[in-house]
């Protein structure tokens, strides 16, 4: 899937086939329906019998000016605690309950026609999330975002508009505006002690949402196969990881899930096409072997997600398009992984299409380059939903259960795009911006 304003991290891609698909809107048309309806306020709405009047000095806990509040940004919520007591009270409350209240994916971080990084809410409406990230502005001219994992965000960033040598790694948190500079990789030499250097070049960044005070790093290093550094968000440093020696797939690949704590990395490269389960450590923890449907699959073409805590993997034929949804229900089986095919469509009838035979040369040119007609760039983290661009003007929603398609965005001002969840925790380690 293509980083929103960051270089493309490739991505690939259960039923009968949808015979009658709604009819793709084009470029120069109304625009569509958001995809899913807007989620109604839970919040208590004020009775019609009249209220007696506060005291003096004091803020009402519900009202108008709550609902405005709930409305500014997590930032200035936090710093309006330092108004009054009065107001210091009731700004703990929203913020309590903004950080325990469950969140899901809100939208998608994504290029538009101009090149400039902009997000788009699932629900449609004013963007969650200021994507020119105005925070991190304030000590660098530019950045390009490389990579989301599920909420934060790695951007790597120049201080200077014109020299595109020196720059820096930044994980931050686009919600809270917290961020933090990935220091250099160093530790010591283990023969003589001496402080040895490596240049952080392919960092790779990894959240679990069940745990959002806390993230990890990955970089291979390019003076080592067999090594890979890894940030630990205890002691804000790189160390190497060990066990990797005899270990024929690489440690990090842009095809992750995180699921129970462990990131699962599909690996269609080796001889056996496996997925790899490592802790934050960069251990290797177990191998879990990929659906037999997906032997001699060509990378690229398939992912690996989780939804409703279950681990996912799909795949897309590159010559007809069929796309194919596998869900791996019993994860602690202690016997060999049974894959439960979920889902089967053909992807062009999802856009209207369909694969003629004057195209098919085409289609071969396109496998050659690399380059996909079709991909799944985002599976539903709640609901048994995929998303798919064509990569020319339309992105959709694709509901497995119903079958129903809904066009996201048919101007190709939206193609493909990094799913975001928020968060609102703070991170462990001191940040280089603090919430005041």
């Amino acid at each position: 899937m293509p980083a929103g304003g960051g270089e493309a991290s490739k991505h690939g891609r259960t039923g009968k086939e949808q015979s009658h698909p709604p009819a793709i809107r084009r470029r120069g048309e109304s625009r569509p329906a958001p995809p899913f309806p807007a989620v109604a306020s839970q919040r208590r709405k004020q009775g019609k019998q009249r209220q007696p009047p506060a005291a003096a000095g004091s803020v009402s806990s519900e009202g108008p000016l709550v609902e405005i509040l709930a409305r500014l940004p997590y930032r200035s919520l936090c710093r309006f605690q330092c108004v009054s007591k009065q107001w210091g009270e009731l700004c703990s409350d929203l913020i309590k309950s903004i950080k325990t209240a469950p969140q899901t994916l809100s939208g998608f971080f994504h290029n538009n026609l101009a090149g400039s990084l902009c997000f788009s809410n699932l629900s449609g409406g004013r963007p969650l999330v200021d994507a020119s990230l105005p925070f991190l502005r304030k000590t660098y001219q530019r950045f390009k975002l490389q990579q989301c994992s599920t909420s934060l965000l790695l951007c790597k960033c120049w201080e200077s508009e014109d020299d595109d040598d020196e720059f820096d790694f930044v994980v931050c948190n686009p919600m809270t505006e917290q961020w933090t500079v990935l220091p250099p990789i160093e530790w010591p030499d283990q023969d003589d002690g001496e402080p040895q250097s490596f240049e952080l070049m392919y960092p790779f960044l990894v959240f679990d949402p069940a745990v959002p005070s806390r993230f990890a790093v990955f970089a291979p290093l390019m003076e080592s196969v067999d090594v890979v550094a890894v940030y630990s968000w205890e002691t804000g440093q790189w160390a190497p990881s060990s066990g990797w020696e005899d270990i024929a797939h690489p440690a990090v690949d842009p095809e992750c899930a995180v699921l129970n704590g462990m990131m699962h990395f599909l690996h269609l490269t080796v001889d056996e096409p496996l997925i790899a389960v490592l802790d934050t450590e960069g251990q290797v923890c177990r191998e879990i072997a990929v659906p037999d449907d997906m032997l001699g699959a060509i990378p690229g073409y398939g992912s690996v997600g989780c939804s409703q805590g279950l681990l996912h993997a799909w795949y897309m034929d590159p010559h007809d398009y069929e796309l194919s949804v596998w869900v791996l229900k019993d994860y602690y089986a202690t016997t060999e992984e049974e894959w439960t095919l979920k889902h089967t469509v053909d992807v062009p009838r999802l856009f209207g299409e369909k694969t003629e035979s004057d195209e098919e040369e085409e289609d071969c040119r396109r496998q050659e380059d690399g380059a996909h007609k079709y991909d799944v760039f985002a599976m539903h983290p709640e609901h048994n939903v995929i998303f798919l661009t064509d990569w020319k003007e339309v992105n959709l929603s694709y509901d497995m259960d119903s079958r129903q398609v809904r066009p996201i965005c048919t101007t190709g001002d939206f193609l493909g795009g990094l799913p975001f969840i928020p968060c609102f925790a703070d991170l462990a380690r001191p940040l280089q911006n603090s919430l005041f």
